[in-house]
């Protein structure tokens, strides 16, 4: 049984929607910290939304929120690694999209205002999984530079963004910009098992 983290559901009634909300976590309880923000977003506040994947492919969260019950045919998927996989944007699936490269900022940005959109319900989220994925192809003052846009450009839409990061994986200026910019932080950090 997949148990999630009801704080995390706790700190989220107090975030307003045209917020940008943090999300620490580590690489072993990422995927755990992922849902536990997700599932109240989507069933607790009835949000739809944009989740940006640069960690994983879209294919694959898809099938991990799937086989912990969790369904996500109502998320449009921004897929950020598939494209560098030969076959990887075959989908049948609606709600994946593609995006060439993790280094086209612009671009995964304008895809996700458009499909925002397309949605027909009022209170939207983006979720950006994540910033340490983005850094690895990324310069670090440009990163930090297209966060404060991405935060600011959701921000004036009423759209909530969630920025999930491992911090230990992020260049410090980029971290500490997103100190700076976002409204809140929710802090899961790494979790260790003896």
């Amino acid at each position: 049984m997949f148990e999630l983290d009801q704080r995390i559901a706790e700190q989220l009634t107090e975030v307003a929607l045209n917020s940008s909300v943090q999300v620490r976590c580590g690489n072993s309880n990422a995927f755990m910290v992922t849902a536990s923000t997700m599932v109240p977003l989507m069933q607790m506040f009835e949000m739809g939304g944009v989740y940006i994947s640069g960690s994983r492919s879209a294919m694959e969260m898809i099938e991990a929120f799937e086989t912990i019950g969790i369904d996500v045919s109502n998320i449009q998927f921004v897929d950020l690694v598939s494209s560098g996989v030969l076959g990887g944007t075959d989908s049948t699936r609606k709600n994946i999209h593609f995006v060439d490269s993790p280094i086209m900022l612009e671009s995964i940005l304008l895809r996700a205002l458009y499909l925002l959109r397309t949605t027909t319900l009022e209170r939207n989220f983006v979720i950006l999984d994540s910033v340490n994925a983005l850094a690895i192809y990324n310069d670090d003052r440009m990163l930090a530079e297209y966060l404060h846009t991405f935060i600011n450009t959701f921000r004036q839409r009423e759209v909530l963004s969630v920025i999930l990061n491992v911090p230990d994986q992020t260049p410090p200026l980029v971290l500490s910009n997103l100190d700076l910019y976002c409204t809140d932080l929710i802090d899961r950090g790494q979790v260790v098992i003896h």
